[in-house]
């Protein structure tokens, strides 16, 4: 094992939820001593960090050496701990301990948590952490000192089964909150009573300690972002749009956070945490039973699946020119004059497709669009340049790389209409949401007109 950057991040991005994109996760990390350097928008950047084939850029590495520690551990506090999973982070710390104790580079006395001062034998024997403290201090020391490329033959075994390993001695670590830390200590001795200097410190010591002795708990509004990122701006229980957040902003709809506990011993946390309409909504918890709040937890965890599928996809960026494509779709779908199309001029997709709904809804839109979607398309390909072609074939591997997932998803009894879904989400989150219709007809456009599903069909 080798701790490096690319271990370091890799152990956080199996600690994050799902909802949570790596490259935000990563770029928010290298942010905290980089102010300018934003690679936020470069997929390939980030995951070629976190593979080890490339190293930090020196707008990084040189100046994480003179860094303020504390501010880096405030920034960490304040922007990556509301990027992690809570409930995962006693694992992540027992990996991030296990690698270091595995890497035999570093010595026992070397310090490799820089912002608290411990060395290698202090981390190892260390069962109390500071979680902002404790990352923000290892990012320090990989960024400072470490060549991220050195990693590159150990970063393979640092899977999401390594982490999950850990689970069932979580409770070695305790997580505790820095900001409950008394400034003061008020001891009350008994008039007359004597007690030593050493006996004093250590009872100061003590009260301190268990002071700070609190589970650490993401702030619910870092929640609430959080949830609403994942269940795409709306309420589980009504499907009313909520707001979808910009930039780890609250939303400006009345909504909340609601724990759907299944008894009464259960704790709160993300796995059970939704996001409802305030009021009515979160409300009618209080009274549902032990199968419909199930079933709300189950709207979540597809919720939480579907972002998974689509950041499968985050490496494919359409051409900007699409966005003209779709306002221009979107401008005559409901016209009435629109010339219809005979079914048998399109691609027959009765081979293609297997879900009667979904065909009937594809035939049913291109019956009136095919021509002039065709139109629009042929138009812009002469002004603004827009490939077709080009188009069609990233759209083609997206399909790919998310029909590869369903092989282990066989609750999903409709994938080609899952995967019509998901292309519709993928396109929608890059265009914006106001063009979704557009994007489900040029979806449907392209389902007519290339082979999207793996059987040849001809262009018309």
């Amino acid at each position: 094992m080798k701790l490096c950057f690319g271990s370091f991040m890799t152990v956080l991005k199996l600690c994050k939820p799902k909802s949570v994109k790596q490259k935000l996760l990563c770029g928010t990390v290298l942010l905290s001593v980089a102010p300018l350097y934003d690679i936020r928008n470069e997929d390939g950047t980030v995951h070629d960090l976190l593979i080890c084939r490339s190293n930090l850029s020196p707008q990084v590495t040189d100046k994480a050496p003179t860094a303020d520690a504390q501010e880096t551990v405030g920034y960490f506090k304040k922007n990556i701990l509301p990027l992690l999973d809570a409930n995962k982070m006693k694992s992540g710390i027992l990996a991030l301990k296990d690698i270091i104790a595995k890497d035999n580079e570093i010595k026992p006395d070397v310090v490799v948590d820089r912002a608290s001062g411990k060395t290698k034998a202090d981390i190892l024997k260390q069962t109390s952490f500071a979680l902002e403290e404790f990352l923000a201090g290892l990012f320090l020391y990989t960024a400072s000192v470490v060549n991220n490329t050195a990693g590159k033959s150990f970063i393979g075994n640092i899977k999401a089964e390594y982490i999950e390993s850990f689970d069932d001695r979580s409770d070695e670590i305790a997580l505790v909150n820095t900001s409950s830390k008394p400034t003061t200590t008020a001891l009350t001795v008994q008039e007359g009573a004597q007690i030593d200097v050493v006996g004093v410190e250590t009872l100061i010591t003590i009260s301190d300690q268990i002071a700070k002795l609190m589970v650490f708990e993401k702030p619910e509004k870092d929640m609430l972002v959080t949830l609403l990122t994942e269940s795409n701006g709306k309420c589980l229980n009504c499907g009313n749009a909520l707001g979808i957040p910009v930039r780890n902003k609250l939303p400006s709809s009345k909504c909340e956070v609601v724990y759907l506990t299944l008894s009464a011993t259960e704790s709160q946390g993300y796995e059970n945490a939704v996001a409802l309409c305030e009021g009515a909504c979160a409300k009618e918890v209080e009274v549902m039973s032990v199968d419909e709040k199930k079933a709300l937890l189950a709207s979540k965890r597809r919720c939480a699946e579907i972002q998974a599928f689509i950041e499968r996809t985050e490496s494919i960026r359409f051409p900007k020119e699409i966005e003209t494509v779709l306002r221009e779709i979107h401008k005559v779908k409901n016209l009435s004059e629109l010339e219809k199309t005979d079914l048998k001029d399109l691609v027959e997709i009765e081979k293609k497709i297997h879900e009667p709904y979904l065909k009937d809804k594809i035939d049913a839109s291109m019956v009136r669009l095919y021509k002039k979607v065709k139109d629009i398309c042929g138009r812009l390909e002469q002004e603004i340049g827009f490939d077709t072609q080009m188009f069609g074939e990233m759209m083609k591997s997206a399909q790919i790389l998310l029909s590869s997932g369903l092989k282990d998803k066989p609750e999903i009894t409709d994938p080609q209409e899952f995967v019509i879904g998901l292309l519709v989400e993928k396109l929608s989150s890059q265009v914006g949401q106001q063009h979704k219709d557009a994007c489900d007809i040029i979806i449907g456009y392209l389902v007519k007109r290339c082979d999207l599903f793996n059987e040849n069909a001809k262009q018309s």
